[in-house]
């Protein structure tokens, strides 16, 4: 199974009830299991912001798919199977929180390795509103060459000195070929819906 199949496997209906949450729920919640294991069910209903029930169901449905353990004391763990899965989201995807002056923006940055020929294949206007879809209100996508971080397409819209400056900076541990995107607001759940959406059009988180 695919790690995006894995994904939905966890969020499909049943009985013709589809859970409330969705596949980034999902893969947050697992990276928080993994980095801070054992978790509870508070903790996770604290972190991810859903309800009992949602996070119940989630929990049953990963732990039934061997991605968990739970501990009725302890809280839950990942497996091995889960490991993996979590290992391949890590070393395609990093989220961390920013703050870009220049703009303004209290944001998250999104960075896909190896991500850039993303920006070939999809064009800005269309990565743009793909991220919009998702719940952003506004999009910043750049490219790490071994030049340095380029903003698609060079326009006089984002010349500034100071931007490039700044996202050159925040750019400066990720390798040559990475994807980097910020977005506002500053919301984890949708840099996991963008950073899954944008995955869907590359082959190695889908595989």
């Amino acid at each position: 199974m695919s790690a995006i199949s894995a994904l939905q496997e966890a969020t499909k209906p049943r009985q013709g009830n589809r859970p409330s949450y969705d596949e980034a729920y999902v893969i947050w919640a697992l990276n928080v299991i993994h980095d801070e294991a054992p978790v509870g069910r508070l903790t996770l209903m604290r972190r991810l912001g859903l309800g009992e029930a949602s996070i119940k169901t989630m929990l049953r449905r990963l732990r039934e798919m061997g991605l968990i353990t739970v501990d009725k004391v302890g809280g839950a763990d990942v497996t091995e199977k889960g490991k993996q899965l979590v290992d391949m989201w890590k070393s395609n995807v990093n989220i961390s929180q920013v703050r870009l002056a220049s703009l303004n923006w209290d944001a998250l940055q999104i960075v896909l390795r190896n991500g850039s020929s993303l920006v070939e294949k999809m064009g800005v206007i269309r990565m743009r509103d793909l991220i919009i879809k998702d719940g952003a209100e506004a999009a910043l996508i750049t490219v790490k060459s071994n030049a340095g971080i380029e903003i698609p397409p060079r326009t006089e819209e984002f010349s500034i000195k100071s931007l490039l400056e700044e996202v050159t900076n925040l750019s400066l541990n990720f390798p040559s070929g990475s994807l980097i995107i910020y977005v506002i607001p500053r919301d984890i759940h949708l840099a996991h819906k963008i950073g899954i959406s944008l995955m869907e059009h590359e082959s190695g988180f889908a595989s």
